[in-house]
């Protein structure tokens, strides 16, 4: 859901109007957003109850002012743990309205409420052409000791400079404009506009990264990042395996990213396949409608033409009593939709590791209770609530996104705070990392071997075993968020 919160100064009411639009995080996470417009009542200004005439602010601007002021109201309404805000805050006195925002969050639970004061360039990454290298990057000490850092690309965008710079899976970047980064700057080097990167290879005799003498200019530009990065047929040991590759979930622009996947499905449906594996390992989340879209294309029939519940939301009590009062179904459930394209399965295999989160968890959370969802490769992130996109309509500076549901399966399951646990645990092994397909990929064979009950030998002396330590950046974890469609009063 796009919320845009908009406080009217003149006269102190408040509107929130829905608008289809999607949000690029800076340089790697997406958070796609669905929505329309309503209005609700009982959104109410700051009262003289809760600041008096003792609090007036000292030296603070009226700017400053009101934009703590916009934070302050729409927090103490739609956060999900508003009950949680202490009440010695006073924004009449905090000069620094990031700062505000953040002692107004219930840290014990809430990982991901995030500010910006830069809106209008975020904002122009949420139009469909997001500014960007076109690679994810994983972040690894370089060994036990040292606090050097290097990066492997876990994948490259189609059509991204990554790409036309010949950039690809597995690849080890070990500096950025000849600089080697370590545990204080690696992430700001990795978020610059423009830079050289310089490659290198790991000796797995010594356990040592060397320069391989390669580099590679890459320069940030605007492309369209399908996330349906790879899928392929193959047909082993009597089955007919469909195998996808999906980074995000997003609907693209009219749609178009929901045809790739309607494109793939149909692909699968048309060359009857008798299993479907879907790699979410790289995938942070996003727009629920994309999620809802997919859990469509693979659940049984009849739970789809039943249009059965996919996942249900709750708020805090000011918004979950609204949304009952007004027997909003939309608001409080997400059911599956007829789709062409339906796969009829009665199982699923998944692919997963650490940074596999927010929508991602909730498809396979939501069609748990309808069909056997085999989960193959590591614990999951563990993001089970999800954040409106609230950008101030009277400041182009600022937007907030602050967590407000909390989601459940139609069984009740919610709150796995330490993530979904595999089924069967096969680490994603990234050095090497082998092109998306091949059978070198621990945990795809490992995933094809649950399919066929056929050991798949040739990944068992290709994977190296011991263990890198990774970094995970705070910057990223802040948006793997998930949403929620609305509709018109």
């Amino acid at each position: 859901m796009f919320f845009q919160f908009q406080k009217k100064r003149n006269n102190n009411t408040f509107t929130q109007n829905f608008t289809d639009m999607k949000l690029y995080s800076f340089h790697r996470f997406f958070l796609f957003i669905f929505s329309l417009a309503i209005v609700f009542p009982w959104l109410v200004s700051c009262s003289k109850d809760e600041i008096t005439d003792d609090d007036e602010s000292t030296g603070i601007s009226e700017d400053t002012l009101l934009i703590n002021e916009w934070i302050y109201d729409n927090m103490k309404e739609v956060y999900l743990w508003s009950n949680k805000i202490s009440s010695s805050i006073n924004y009449k006195k905090e000069s620094d309205p990031a700062g505000l925002y953040e002692k107004m969050l219930y840290t014990d639970e809430d990982r991901w409420s995030w500010i910006t004061d830069d809106w209008s360039s975020y904002k122009a990454e949420l139009e469909g052409t997001p500014v960007s290298m076109g690679f994810s990057p994983a972040f690894y000490y370089k060994n036990s000791e040292s606090t050097d850092v290097v990066t492997i690309v876990e994948y490259v965008y189609k059509n991204s400079p990554a790409e036309e710079a010949g950039l690809k899976r597995g690849d080890i970047i070990l500096t950025y404009n000849g600089e080697t980064p370590d545990d204080g700057n690696y992430y700001d080097l990795y978020s610059g506009d423009s830079y050289t990167v310089g490659l290198g290879t790991y000796s797995s005799d010594d356990g040592t990264f060397v320069s391989n003498g390669k580099s590679i200019d890459l320069t940030a530009v605007s492309f369209y990042a399908n996330p349906v990065l790879h899928y392929e047929i193959k047909e082993m040991e009597g089955h007919t395996i469909g195998y996808l590759v999906y980074t995000d979930f997003t609907t693209g622009v009219n749609d178009a990213f929901l045809d790739s996947v309607d494109v793939a499905m149909d692909y699968f449906k048309e060359n009857s396949v008798t299993d479907v594996i879907i790699d979410l390992r790289y995938n942070p989340g996003g727009e629920l409608t994309a999620a809802a879209h997919i859990a469509s294309s693979l659940a049984p029939q009849s739970v789809v033409s039943a249009k059965k519940v996919l996942v249900k939301m709750t708020y805090n009590s000011n918004v979950q009593d609204y949304f009952e009062q007004k027997d909003d179904d939309s608001n409080l459930n997400c059911r599956f939709a007829e789709n062409s394209s339906n796969l009829n399965l009665s199982k699923i295999y998944f692919l997963t590791t650490q940074g596999t989160a927010s929508a991602s968890e909730l498809l396979m959370v939501g069609l748990k209770p309808y069909m056997d969802v085999v989960m193959v490769g590591d614990t999951t992130y563990g993001k089970y609530a999800g954040a409106w996109v609230l950008p101030d309509a009277d400041d182009e500076d600022w937007c907030m996104l602050p967590i407000v549901f909390r989601y459940s399966n139609a069984s009740g399951y919610t709150n796995f705070k330490d993530g979904l646990a595999p089924d069967v645990y096969t680490h994603d092994y990234l050095i090497p990392a082998y092109e998306f397909g091949d059978l070198n990929d621990a945990v795809l064979a490992a995933a094809i071997e649950q399919i066929t009950g056929v050991e798949i030998t040739s990944t068992k002396s290709a994977v190296r075993r011991t263990e890198f330590r990774e970094l995970h950046p705070r910057q990223m974890d802040r948006r793997k968020i998930v949403t929620v469609p609305a509709v018109t009063k």
